[in-house]
């Protein structure tokens, strides 16, 4: 979404575009008429930010698009004293200066032409707190997926072996009763020790996760939207925190269709003359953010019957459980962005089950 406020600012002022790169960057500066002020390359370290410093005034706008960098870039200009910095959104801005013609020197002038002009589509950045704390949400994600796969093989190993099928039955294959019988087999060869390192390495993953888990229980107590969202029966802290993560203030998105698009689960359009074709999912935004959606709608339709008649209404209709799977999708994020919105618990609350959640939470 473009900040009207700022770019009206950045048409009376010089403007700097600037594409990033890994060794070298490219910089376009220009004054407020449009004409080429000055422009060259500069190395990434703290000899090149020198130079770029002492060619670049402070009294200008800075715009570059959105990488890997992009944190190094804006900390480190910040330190030098620019202050009007804007990160383009790459996806967007390719719509903008979608060209046959590109390198670095060509890039680094659209992008101070079109952050002159205000037509810079804006990336949201997230502060210090905010990077900590989706990396620790997005470290116990990866946790989570090791913890998985290792019990996976568990499994697999058990049954290549002809001894799973002896162990007491329990709801969860990994209850303490299994786990302790698993762990008392013996093969008397070396089939002990690589089950031993299974075991090890499930444990060790284990212990991680208990940790990354303390330490997120611990800022979601703080947040109030979180404890919002896990009025949702089917959504604990954890998975509320890391929707929050990546929603961070509701008020960034005009609508829900906005929200929608921000997780990428609206379709993809392809113009053509004046035919339009609308595609799959457009699967823009990051993969994180619409794995947990998606966790938190199967969890919702399992507990909550008005989302699972959609659900199966609309796989119906659409003849594809798939689609109807996305459009329920679609559903929650409209239920949730009216939550956030209002500050209104969910409409299919149970109080005694919310109640449970904040008791954990705070253990």
């Amino acid at each position: 979404m473009i900040n009207k406020k700022r770019n009206w600012i950045n048409m009376n002022i010089p403007s700097v575009g600037i594409d990033v790169g890994e060794q070298y960057s490219v910089v376009t500066y220009i004054s407020p008429n449009g004409d080429i002020i000055d422009h060259f390359e500069f190395e990434m370290n703290e000899n090149g930010f020198t130079e770029f410093n002492k060619r670049i005034p402070y009294n200008v706008s800075i715009a570059f698009e959105a990488s890997g960098l992009a944190y190094v870039v804006t900390k480190k200009l910040k330190s030098l004293g620019y202050s009007n910095i804007t990160v383009a959104h790459p996806k967007n801005l390719a719509w903008i200066t979608k060209s046959k013609h590109k390198n670095d020197h060509v890039d680094s002038i659209k992008l101070a032409k079109l952050n002159l002009v205000g037509m810079i589509p804006e990336s949201h950045l997230l502060d210090d707190e905010e990077r900590i704390f989706r990396d620790l949400l997005i470290q116990r994600v990866k946790l989570g997926q090791e913890i998985g796969s290792v019990k996976n093989a568990i499994i697999s190993y058990l049954k290549r072996e002809g001894v799973f099928n002896n162990l007491p039955e329990t709801e969860d294959n990994f209850s303490k009763k299994r786990r302790e019988e698993m762990k008392k087999i013996r093969f008397d060869n070396e089939k002990d020790l690589v089950l031993q390192s299974m075991f090890e390495r499930l444990e060790l993953y284990e212990s991680q996760a208990k940790i990354f888990e303390n330490k997120i229980k611990e800022r979601a107590r703080e947040n109030e939207n979180v404890k919002l969202l896990m009025t949702i029966r089917g959504v604990d802290y954890y998975l509320a925190s890391l929707l929050m993560s990546y929603i961070q203030n509701i008020n960034r998105f005009e609508n829900e269709g906005k929200l929608a698009s921000f997780f990428g689960i609206v379709p993809s359009n392809r113009d053509s003359s004046s035919i339009t074709q609308r595609g799959r999912m457009s699967k823009e935004g990051a993969s994180t953010a619409r794995w947990a959606l998606s966790i938190a709608v199967t969890t919702v339709m399992r507990y909550n019957e008005p989302i699972s008649k959609y659900y199966h209404y609309e796989k119906e209709r659409k003849k594809s459980g798939k689609k109807a799977y996305v459009l329920t999708m679609r559903k929650l994020l409209r239920m949730i962005y009216h939550m956030l919105k209002t500050g209104k618990d969910w409409k299919y609350e149970i109080e005694s089950l919310t109640e449970l959640k904040w008791m954990n939470l705070n253990e």
